[in-house]
């Protein structure tokens, strides 16, 4: 996992308890669109899962992507 990538997971960590990031947020950070950053984040997470979550939050943290990623259609 590159720098970019984990900045991405890191992130996300913080703001998927509180359904993810603003996009505000996203564009500033990262240059992306929702669904180009929860997309991109989406094969992180299904390529290295990050090991500090539980399974319980990776599943969470994966429900908001996939909610994300539906709104941004």
């Amino acid at each position: 996992m590159n720098d970019r990538q984990q900045q991405m997971i890191q992130f996300e960590k913080h703001w998927y308890p509180l359904g993810g990031g603003s996009s505000k947020q996203i564009i500033e950070e990262f240059g992306l669109s929702d669904r180009d950053f929860f997309a991109e984040l989406n094969r992180i997470v299904d390529a290295d899962p990050p090991e500090a979550l539980s399974a319980a939050e990776l599943r969470r943290m994966r429900e908001v992507i996939r909610r994300r990623l539906w709104m941004a259609r």
